[in-house]
């Protein structure tokens, strides 16, 4: 199931267009301005935002600024008001895929969504092999750490795919913009970003001291997964 974010400020707005899209399909997270979109994005594994510009606290530009940063290979679909020319092509340049005019009809948005995400196909969210690290284990399915001493940590995509290419590619230095192409699906990193270390935080919190341990910074290269001998 892909997942939406819905950023809108209008509770009607974005009332409807959760119960569209989830009557679609699709998997639905929502925000009431550009400051909590934010939060969701950097916490939780998104496919697609779709943001008014006219938010409060932090505007759909702005926040298309920010998630060129800190959210590279999120796509964007901005709504704009009718008529409102000037705002469809800031957001262009600003990095949207596409736009949608209020009033827009249901059909029309679902088509503008489905054609944005036939260009990002969704990440593999399944390995096919159970991986082993010091203090637990990557499950063979699913999204789920196990632990040594029992119970289980659920991760986000993205930092499941971040820890599955660590565990898979030991012993070697790996540059950021390695991870961006490999975990997030970026072809090149036009903008410094610090996307790949704060989801590496998070990770750590999740793996335990013994497995965060084995993280080591490469200092100017990157980072490499070294097990104690």
């Amino acid at each position: 199931m892909r997942s939406i974010l819905v950023a809108e400020d209008d509770s009607t707005i974005r009332r409807s267009l959760q119960d569209a899209l989830q009557g679609a399909g699709y998997a639905v997270e929502t925000a009431g301005d550009g400051e909590e979109a934010l939060a969701i994005l950097l916490s939780r594994p998104v496919d697609l935002a779709l943001l008014d510009v006219n938010m409060p606290v932090v505007s759909g530009f702005k926040l298309l600024k920010i998630m060129a940063h800190e959210c590279p290979g999120v796509p964007a679909i901005i709504l704009t008001a009718h008529g409102e020319e000037k705002d469809r092509v800031k957001g262009l340049t600003l990095g949207a895929d596409d736009y949608v005019v209020k009033p827009f009809s249901v059909a029309e948005l679902l088509a503008r969504i489905a054609a944005v995400l036939r260009r990002y196909p969704g990440r593999p969210r399944v390995v096919t092999r159970e991986l082993t690290f010091p203090g637990g284990r990557l499950a063979g399915e699913g999204r789920t750490i196990l632990p040594d001493g029992g119970g289980a940590v659920e991760l986000t995509d993205r930092e499941f795919e971040l820890f599955r290419y660590f565990l898979s590619h030991p012993n070697r230095t790996i540059s950021q913009e390695e991870l961006l192409l490999r975990v997030w699906g970026v072809a090149e990193q036009r903008e410094k970003t610090r996307i790949v270390a704060v989801t590496l935080t998070r990770l750590k919190e999740k793996i335990g001291p013994r497995a965060a341990a084995c993280i080591q910074n490469v200092r100017g290269r990157g980072y490499q997964w070294t097990e104690p001998q």
